[in-house]
């Protein structure tokens, strides 16, 4: 996972501000009115960062961050400014070493297994088009996110453009691509309600397929 420049500048910036914010030689209490005020401002824009780059809400390093800034921030508050500075220095740690993406590709991915299990019982109860909508969607962003992950550039992509860079790459084979291209007419055709122009059939390559690349590329 890689950050904007200027998302890793405010990374830096607030590592810096909080060093001369939180408390200091055993003074854990604010130095003035002024000095607290500056304190919660720096954790409101520390925690809004965090939410910017990790998504997933139940994330641990979201999750500390949110509890350290629910708390009664009083007197105490450069404590707070002290802890969520070790957060943010060990969150930028894991993302340079590509940690995070791969927590963040574990979560959609089970995300993804869950709507996957929706457009299953669709397709079970024989409801074409219902299925056909969910396996669609989640196939296209299963696509880009392993097109992201590869270093391809995905944004306004059509899908078989993408399908045929990743075979260039090496990350899908010929077989492949031939069943992503039976998955990708069945989102297109799905979004507009082209619903005479694929079968149940091509739904249920699309769900199987969907799930062999998340399981290959998103589940690891």
């Amino acid at each position: 996972m890689e950050i904007e420049d200027k998302v890793r500048k405010k990374f830096e910036e607030l590592l810096n501000e909080g060093v001369q914010l939180k408390h200091r030689k055993g003074r854990s209490q604010v130095r003035s009115e002024v000095h607290r005020q500056y304190c919660i401002g720096w954790l409101a824009s520390a925690q809004n960062i965090v939410h910017l780059v990790v998504t997933n809400p139940v994330n641990p390093y979201r999750a500390t961050v949110d509890k350290v800034c629910s708390t009664d921030l009083g007197y105490d508050v450069p404590n707070s400014v002290g802890e969520v500075s070790v957060i943010l220095r060990s969150l930028l740690q894991d993302i340079d070493s590509g940690l995070l993406a791969s927590i963040e590709d574990q979560t959609r991915a089970s995300v993804f297994d869950d709507f996957l299990d929706h457009a299953k019982e669709y397709a079970k109860d024989k409801l074409k088009n219902e299925a056909g909508v969910i396996a669609g969607v989640v196939f296209e962003d299963t696509l880009r996110g392993i097109c992201r992950n590869t270093g391809i550039e995905e944004k306004d992509k059509k899908l078989d453009s993408l399908i045929d860079k990743l075979v260039k790459a090496g990350t899908l084979t010929q077989v492949k691509a031939k069943r992503a291209r039976v998955a990708a007419h069945v989102r297109t055709k799905a979004t507009h309600a082209q619903w005479d122009e694929f079968e149940l059939e091509d739904v249920n390559t699309t769900i199987n397929f969907t799930e062999e690349l998340i399981l290959k590329h998103l589940e690891k």
